[in-house]
């Protein structure tokens, strides 16, 4: 198993996992490769993802942000017959070794069994529940609606209110916070 950074090659798989793992309104709508291709080249360096891969058999994809004081992972999907193999486990290892302790990640409340379980999965490797203030994910873009999730962090992210990821929610969510 290695890891490395998505390269076009790995566009489709990702594409195809990206689409399956996330609903519409936790995820931008790429129409196609080449879509992608424009927004990692628009976003200057500032977005990263890297895919691991055993062979050339792709098996997850972790995308990602640097801010300043913390790294945000914007999306984290291991290929579903794949999952339960320690393979998320290494790679947030990856991600904390290569680039940030800190880290910054959104997720769905724990209605369901699975957004139990995975709250759990990120509890497992480090990360905690963060509540100092209510926070809802804002639309991707028009059309799309804000969704009501849960902010968890690993590390020492300081957290105190939406001041404290203005940088996050202007550059991803393109938010102004400033007014």
């Amino acid at each position: 198993m290695e890891f490395v950074d998505l390269k076009m090659e790995d566009y489709p798989s990702f594409l195809k996992l990206y689409n399956s793992s996330f609903p519409p309104d936790e995820r931008r709508q790429y129409k196609d490769e080449e879509h992608l291709a424009n927004f990692i080249k628009m976003k200057g360096g500032k977005f990263h993802a890297f895919a691991v891969k055993d062979g050339n058999l792709f098996l997850g994809f972790l995308s990602y942000w640097n801010f300043e004081g913390y790294t945000y992972i914007e999306h984290f999907a291991v290929e579903p017959e794949k999952r339960g193999r320690n393979i998320g486990t290494k790679m947030l290892h990856h991600l904390f070794e290569t680039v940030s302790a800190n880290v910054l990640l959104e997720a769905e409340p724990p209605v369901t069994p699975e957004a139990q379980r995975r709250i759990k999965f990120y509890e497992r490797n480090g990360f905690r529940v963060r509540d100092e203030f209510d926070y809802t994910q804002p639309p991707y873009s028009e059309g799309q609606k804000p969704v009501k999730l849960l902010l968890l962090t690993h590390g020492d992210v300081s957290l105190h209110n939406k001041d404290s990821i203005s940088d996050m929610l202007r550059e991803v969510y393109n938010v102004n916070t400033d007014v």
